[in-house]
């Protein structure tokens, strides 16, 4: 899966991020979504990334650069270990970024670029079935594991794609840069 080909050439994911409460140094980002939406013609970890940065319009000037530093990986942290799989970032958006849970189901937007519906999956003891380790999740947390609905990117011709009907992966996790 992770070091795996993609069945049609192509790794595709939008990886969407919504802070409850954080900071960045003296930068509030409470309240801010921010993500990549990510394509690469390899093997997922082997590196090769085309990233966009898709930034919450709720930041101001400061929050935006603070959420472009964490999310390209020059915080350190968790995306550090993602950015040498970066081999370019196309571009920066920003946009209304939408963000809600409800009864163990995701739905989530930006803009007119993502539409992400997830309903989740149940494991054992109709339990919220989850995944552990996942790369994209801090070490010692772990991911729910749901379907999506509805799973469309549609930014630019790499950067779009429907992949409804497949994995998804959310949660509440803490994370924190070293």
């Amino acid at each position: 899966m992770w070091y795996e080909p993609a069945d049609d050439d192509k790794c595709t994911f939008a990886g969407f991020w919504n802070i409850t409460d954080g900071t960045y140094g003296d930068v509030s980002l409470d309240g801010l979504g921010a993500g990549m939406l990510v394509w690469e013609d390899g093997i997922l970890l082997e590196g090769g990334w085309h990233v966009v940065l898709v930034i919450d319009e709720a930041a101001d000037e400061r929050q935006a650069e603070a959420l472009e530093t964490i999310f390209t990986g020059q915080a350190g942290g968790l995306f550090e270990a993602a950015a040498p799989l970066i081999e370019t970032v196309e571009d920066s958006v920003v946009v209304p970024i939408s963000y809600s849970t409800e009864n163990g189901n995701l739905s989530f937007s930006a803009g007119d670029i993502v539409t992400i519906e997830t309903d989740r999956s149940v494991g054992f003891g109709d339990s919220q079935g989850t995944a552990y380790p996942h790369p994209f999740i801090p070490p010692g947390e772990t991911a729910n594991v749901g379907k999506t609905t509805e799973a469309t990117v549609d930014f630019e011709d790499d950067f779009s794609w429907d992949v409804g009907g497949n994995n998804s992966y959310f949660g509440e996790f803490e994370m924190a840069s070293t």
